[in-house]
């Protein structure tokens, strides 16, 4: 059985800030994380997408499930960083820090 890779969350977040390839092309991943109001959501294939909101002040990011041609295929999910579990298959180490 093949072991999962450890990811700290800011490693995660510059990679899903970046959304393309370098040869141009956009960039898909999967994440594992838990909702709002405690559902956990698996996305096999998504894209980095944006949300009306102030997305840096929330601590949140937003994800775009789509198909294998890169076609929307569900509605923009909501995602709260220090929810994240599981990004392209690593395991996520999010240590969030005590505000004193």
């Amino acid at each position: 059985m093949k072991s999962k890779r450890v990811t700290e969350l800011n490693a995660v977040l510059a990679d899903w800030d970046e959304g393309k390839l370098p040869d141009g092309r956009t960039k898909f991943f999967s994440v594992a994380f838990v909702t709002k109001n405690g559902e956990f959501r698996f996305i096999k294939r998504g894209i980095r997408s944006g949300l009306r909101a102030n997305m840096k002040k929330n601590d949140s990011k937003a994800v775009q499930p789509v198909d294998a041609d890169g076609t929307p295929i569900d509605h923009i999910y909501p995602v709260w960083i220090h929810s994240i579990l599981y990004y392209s298959g690593n395991v996520i180490m999010n240590l969030l820090e005590n505000e004193e």
